[in-house]
């Protein structure tokens, strides 16, 4: 399995680099995990966007989803032309989110009608969520749990059936999410990363990011030996984020940026 760093920044992207994405690729299979600003242009630097298997969302806020607007737009006119609606895997109750954000972007004849449709085939995966059974897109078995954010999100366990490797993305979350649990036994532990320390004196359990240091922590609980770091501002410090990790935790720890690759 092959991760493909898209975007690694925090809200909004950083110089060179674009909001969250990653590709997640095994010999069969490629998918995108989440499509922030300017992801489907670091996504064509590297792999056609029209061959995709998948591309699933972790949770609503913009540095996540606004990407899909381009993507949309890109599957429908870039040339040759149109390919078959790609699955669009998005959390539970978001298909009133995908129709206001059509409605915003769709211009004349495109605001009439659904405007995702021929392009991406938009599902929901609370079934999975209730059901526990995984997500299986190709050769890539996903699972899902809740953690601790501002609004609902969805880490995301993904692991090559041909191979067992895995991969736990933490999407956005506080420290107080389940992180650790969820993520036990990975080859790799892409986490965020967002802050470098906490607000004094307020309360853990609504905490909504980690700091570099928490996610070493975390990696730590879940004896993963990889840790790469991820959802970061370039105001703050890249080293700074890596030494805090580097002192909370023994493994490998890299910091995740554009078109950086990890085999798994």
């Amino acid at each position: 399995m092959k991760l493909t760093i898209l975007g690694a920044s925090a809200a909004r992207p950083n110089g060179n680099d674009a909001s969250a994405g990653y590709l997640v690729q095994s010999e069969t299979t490629s998918i995108v995990l989440d499509c922030g600003a300017g992801v489907v242009s670091k996504l064509q630097a590297v792999f056609d966007p029209r061959l995709l298997d998948a591309v699933v969302i972790s949770h609503l806020h913009s540095d996540h989803t606004l990407d899909l607007v381009a993507l949309r737009y890109g599957l429908r006119y870039a040339p040759p032309g149109p390919v078959p609606p790609i699955p669009l895997y998005m959390p539970p109750d978001s298909r009133d989110f995908l129709a206001r954000l059509g409605a915003v972007f769709g211009i004349g004849a495109e605001s009439q009608g659904d405007f995702w449709a021929d392009t991406l085939e938009v599902r929901e995966y609370g079934d999975y969520l209730e059901s526990g059974e995984p997500l299986v897109i190709g050769d890539l078995s996903l699972t899902f749990a809740p953690m601790q954010h501002y609004v609902p999100v969805w880490a995301i366990r993904v692991a090559e059936l041909s191979t067992g490797r895995v991969l736990t993305y933490s999407a956005d979350t506080g420290p107080a999410g389940p992180l650790a649990d969820f993520a036990a036994g990975s080859d790799l532990l892409l986490c965020e990363a967002t802050l470098l320390a906490q607000s004094p004196g307020s309360d853990p359990a609504y905490w909504g990011h980690l700091t570099a240091t928490e996610a070493a922590e975390i990696a730590t609980a879940a004896g993963v030996p990889r840790l790469v770091l991820t959802h970061l501002w370039e105001e703050l410090g890249y080293e700074r984020y890596l030494a805090d990790a580097r002192a909370a935790f023994s493994g490998e720890v890299s910091r995740a940026r554009a078109g950086l690759v990890f085999t798994i």
